[in-house]
């Protein structure tokens, strides 16, 4: 494997750099280094180079040679050879595993092997907090978005307790009814407008999108039928534009004699699994739905994954969930998100007031700084707009003679986005 020519940002400095980090280790008090049972990392000290103490360990082989071990100090071994993405160090940390190590992981490969100058890091977008609100996945797409850092997912088994500490947007693998050896509850059909349409809906920004479900729940049959999506045209945090919105879709749905059966939910370069927060919104509105009558009425949550690096090919990723509330015994711990099986049906032919909204949803993203430009690369073979189309075909009406509308649409984001 060939090496970088350097380390360092510093170019052909790096290796004076090295000698002289090593020199100073050596001149250490062996003593010193010696103490506290070998737990401290030394030297390293000047550089400016990007240098990481490795693992933070010194050993008695360390003070036997008077060398600290950092990572300098084993690439100057041959311990470790150097190169673009080859290292990969995790710090462990329990009350944040699979969160934090990520982030940190990060910053060693990235600063660390690429030698990441100050000046660049400073024009980096500051890391979202678990207090902050969850948007920005706005990332570049084409082949940027195969760099985008995705916090791989959690086992519910994992999650223990609820952890005010928890980063809220850890995303949870979901479990199937059969592993916890229960039926699904409920069965579930959904017809290809609706996926159509929050696919559309979710492949227009970079940012989440969120919309709802409308449809019928037949309690004889434990049926529920989604028939139509319902976009929000409006930002999430913006309280005013969505409680407008939702009074829109209220309506929409008696005019169309619907019932509020679930939302979608779009997650755009993460897999499609719910996080805590997803976890936590969704048992609150199976709540709200159920009221206070005895019966059971069902409410399903859709994912939507349209950029996600990780998707087997163009499609989207869409994924339902329901979460089955936490045992008895553990009334604190998180719902079990749980793997909803659904029966896809296809429709005749587009109805016109989906392609009404899919024009109001292109009008209401044009200009935004997070609207997706169609005619940029989505890889080296298909733009932005290639992948839209084929994500999209899969969830096509039987009458195929409305491609021409697609067309239409699209010549529409072209202009318009």
């Amino acid at each position: 494997m060939a090496a970088p020519e350097s380390l360092s940002p510093a170019g052909g400095a790096g290796e004076e750099a090295l000698d002289e980090d090593e020199d100073e280790a050596e001149a250490e008090d062996p003593e010193r280094l010696a103490g506290a049972n070998g737990a401290r990392g030394g030297g390293g000290g000047g550089g400016g180079s990007g240098g990481a103490v490795a693992g933070g360990c010194v050993g008695s082989g360390s003070a036997l040679t008077r060398r600290s071990v950092t990572l300098r100090v084993l690439l100057k071994d041959a311990q470790l050879e150097p190169g673009a993405g080859v290292l990969s160090i995790y710090y462990l940390s329990p009350a944040s595993e699979g969160e934090e190590e990520d982030l940190l992981m990060e910053e060693e490969e990235e600063e660390v092997l690429a030698g990441v100058s100050a000046e660049d890091k400073s024009r980096r977008p500051p890391v979202k907090g678990p207090s902050e609100p969850a948007h920005p996945e706005a990332a570049p797409l084409g082949k940027r978005v195969e760099n985008h850092k995705t916090r791989a997912p959690v086992r519910y088994c994992m999650l223990g307790s609820r952890d005010s500490a928890r980063n809220p947007h850890t995303l949870v693998e979901v479990t199937s009814f059969a592993a916890v050896n229960k039926f699904q509850p409920f069965n579930v059909a959904i017809s290809s407008n609706a996926l159509f349409l929050l696919d559309f809906h979710s492949h227009l920004t970079r940012s989440e999108v969120v919309g709802y479900l409308g449809g019928r729940w037949d309690i004889n049959s434990q049926m529920l039928t989604v028939l139509r999506a319902f976009p929000c045209r409006s930002r999430l945090g913006d309280v005013d534009t969505a409680a407008a919105m939702e009074e829109e879709i209220y309506q929409s749905l008696l005019l169309r004699g619907l019932s509020l059966v679930g939302w979608y939910h779009s997650h755009p370069h993460s897999p499609a699994l719910p996080s805590l927060q997803d976890i936590d919104t969704q048992m609150d509105y199976q709540l709200r739905l159920q009221g206070s009558s005895n019966g059971f009425q069902p409410c399903l949550a859709l994912l939507c994954s349209p950029y996600y690096s990780g998707n087997p090919g163009p499609e989207s990723k869409i994924s339902p969930f329901w979460v089955m509330p936490p045992p008895e015994q553990r009334p604190s711990d998180y719902g079990i998100p749980m793997d909803v099986e659904m029966a896809y049906v296809q429709d005749s032919f587009l109805t016109n007031d989906i392609l009404h909204e899919m024009t109001l949803l292109v009008e209401f993203y044009k200009g935004a700084p997070d609207a997706v430009r169609f005619q940029e690369p989505w890889d080296p073979e298909h733009t932005c707009l290639d992948k839209l189309k084929i994500s999209l075909a899969g969830r096509m009406p039987k009458d195929q003679g409305l491609c021409h509308v697609l067309e239409q649409v699209c010549s529409v984001l072209k202009q318009g986005l």
